[in-house]
């Protein structure tokens, strides 16, 4: 078997948990069969209709802002999952060449080195992958079992009466939901869990790509600091050709990350600039419901599912940001690693090329957010403030 046949395996390996997730629902790019619009259809079909029937509560429910919260505090957040979800399937060249990238990043290494360096990154990768789904399924179950709670305790605990079965959200699905209750909390609840599960495989694999970046990047600083390692005495021509080899090398895989980034941000940067907005208004909306709730402490599954939410809000806000601010530090990195290496001692020429990589990297690179938002520890911090700002705003009109 080929060097290059092994590496190829070896990434397949490393990522195949993001290949599982987005086969389970459609979205694998490189095997499409004559089902695929069917299923996301039916995809489509569930996640609309789930939203659907929150928002026709307005036509029963007399409109207040109770009402209005309550409905849109669900609703809101659905949006997300139908956004993600078409991003993934209409855009399937997109996530090919993500695909494509990462595995091809693996035959740019030169040696055991580099390679562990990425072989690290994408376990860092892949331990996020399986954290981020499982919190996501578990809290999933966990609503569910709440959700569910009498008539589970009718099979276990039956009582002389039927205990009283409601969803613990305002829907309106035109039918008498004490009788068809059992068939109105599949739907709600196999919606709820698809478009959790959505958002669980969708995001996992764009903070892989975003792992896989910060590895690239840091093979470029190893190759920076170690550039002049085997021509210490750059006098012979051999060693100032290998000396500008290496860092032409470090500056090729540098800008290869940096491009990387670009093409992400150009091909998704409307769906995260919308799902920017419906993230912040979520944030505050559910922060008011877990207020509210809190403060009447009379309906456990309301608590439950208000702190789940809020909880999830701040954990996928916090790692989107956490990782783009890793992005940058991993590219401002470069330029230290190159002030620290001993270009002063070098030849000329080999003094020049190095200057140029920290005239280049000076600048800091940030990732952002339709030209307005920086993602970042920063930008977190903003973004909290700005959920916060708009619920003490809901806060103040009750």
């Amino acid at each position: 078997m080929s060097l290059n046949r092994r590496r190829i395996e070896s990434a397949e390996n490393r990522y195949k948990i993001n290949q599982i997730l987005l086969s389970s629902l459609n979205l694998w790019p490189f095997q499409q069969s004559k089902y695929t619009k069917i299923i996301r259809t039916f995809h489509f079909g569930i996640m609309t209709s789930f939203i659907f029937f929150q928002l026709t509560s307005f036509v029963t429910y007399e409109v207040t802002l109770d009402v209005i919260i309550m409905v849109l505090s669900y609703a809101i957040p659905s949006f997300i999952y139908v956004i993600q979800y078409y991003s993934f399937s209409f855009k399937p060249y997109t996530v090919k060449r993500i695909w494509k990238d990462i595995h091809n990043s693996w035959d740019l290494m030169k040696n055991g080195a580099e390679r562990k360096i990425m072989r690290q990154y994408s376990i860092a990768g892949e331990q996020i992958t399986i954290l981020l789904s499982l919190s996501i399924i578990t809290s999933c179950v966990f609503y569910a079992i709440f959700e569910a709670m009498p008539i589970i305790l009718d099979m276990i605990f039956p009582l002389n009466e039927t205990r009283p079965r409601e969803i613990h959200a305002l829907t309106e699905y035109f039918i008498d939901e004490r009788t068809y209750f059992c068939p109105i909390l599949c739907h709600w609840l196999i919606g709820l869990m698809l478009g959790a599960y959505v958002v669980a495989v969708t995001c996992t694999l764009h903070l892989v790509y975003m792992e896989h970046i910060c590895g690239l990047l840091k093979v470029a600083n190893y190759r920076i600091e170690h550039s002049l390692d085997e021509c210490a005495l750059c006098d012979s021509t051999h060693g100032k050709n290998r000396a500008i080899q290496n860092i032409t090398a470090a500056v090729d895989i540098h800008r290869k990350a940096v491009k990387r980034c670009v093409f992400v941000l150009d091909n998704f940067n409307p769906y995260f600039f919308v799902i920017l907005i419906i993230g912040v208004s979520s944030l505050s909306l559910n922060l008011f419901r877990l207020l509210k709730t809190i403060l009447a402490l009379d309906k456990m599954v309301q608590l439950v599912s208000s702190i789940l939410f809020v909880t999830m809000h701040f954990v996928i806000m916090y790692l989107a940001n956490y990782y783009g601010q890793k992005i940058t530090d991993h590219h401002n990195e470069l330029f230290n690693t190159t002030y620290n290496v001993q270009w002063y001692t070098a030849p000329i020429k080999i003094q020049k090329l190095l200057l140029f990589v920290m005239q280049s990297t000076t600048k800091s690179y940030f990732l952002n957010i339709g030209k307005l938002v920086i993602i970042s520890i920063e930008g977190f911090a903003q973004l909290i403030s700005l959920s916060i700002s708009y619920f003490t705003v809901i806060y103040s009109l009750l």
